[in-house]
């Protein structure tokens, strides 16, 4: 490459920096044209590299806009599908308060029926204390009756009477039991509190006969005697009706 005196312009030799025709010392120049290059190839090189980026943003933009699509896409989804959780929830949110209103509302209609049949049960309730009560008393004087009515028949049937008869004694049966029991073909003892202990017998002519029952002077005796309805008004029953009874021959 040739070069110029920047002086006076004449034509230098290659490597040479003393101008011979004006006596100036030439700059190097080569330097100047070295540093120029280098910066022309660091911009060149920055050109280049800001070329390359420049493609590679060119090559990844419709992916980078694909990529910020589907993030833009997901997000807008994300979004809805959390809008449709929370109206979902305020949904079932207002479906229990509206439910549980339903259900106080029963409730108060539930507790208004149980009062009302409380009330019912308890007058019944109170009712049947009284009839169980009731009915234990009556269930109570049946058995005392009973056993009342026992002990005073048991006592008058092995009651005895001393009709005084001297000698030797005719008399067959020691108790009023076995005088019934010998005389009569069948009979009955019987208890009642408006008459006391009676035995009715039938003998075997037929004939009924009715024997109540009294205590006189410590002793157990026969106060009244019905024949076939008629009543027996004898002054002395014990020894006119009852004797024979307990002289008739034992039943085998």
């Amino acid at each position: 490459m040739s070069q110029f005196c920047k002086n006076c312009g004449a034509p230098l030799a290659d490597g040479e920096r003393l101008c011979t025709n004006c006596g100036k010392v030439a700059p190097r120049q080569h330097k100047t044209v070295v540093k120029s290059e280098s910066q022309f190839s660091a911009i060149n090189q920055g050109m280049y590299e800001n070329k390359q980026l420049t493609d590679v943003k060119r090559q990844f933009s419709p992916m980078m806009s694909a990529t910020n699509g589907t993030l833009t896409k997901e997000r807008e989804r994300s979004a809805k599908e959390t809008q449709h959780k929370a109206e979902n929830a305020r949904k079932m949110a207002k479906m229990r308060n509206l439910g549980n209103n339903n259900f106080d509302a029963q409730a108060k209609g539930i507790r208004a029926t149980e009062i009302e049949t409380t009330s019912g049960n308890e007058r019944k309730s109170s009712l049947h204390p009284k009839l169980n009560k009731l009915a234990w008393i009556v269930l109570a004087l049946v058995v005392l009756y009973f056993a009342v009515g026992g002990i005073f028949i048991l006592m008058y049937r092995n009651a005895t009477y001393d009709f005084g008869i001297e000698g030797e004694n005719p008399l067959v049966a020691d108790t009023y039991g076995e005088a019934m029991s010998n005389y009569f073909e069948s009979g009955w003892w019987h208890f009642r509190f408006t008459k006391g202990v009676y035995f009715v017998g039938k003998t075997k002519d037929g004939d009924k006969y009715e024997l109540h029952f009294s205590k006189f002077a410590g002793k157990r005796v026969v106060d009244k005697l019905v024949i076939n309805g008629e009543e027996k008004d004898a002054d002395d029953i014990m020894k006119a009706w009852i004797m024979p009874m307990f002289m008739a021959e034992e039943k085998p």
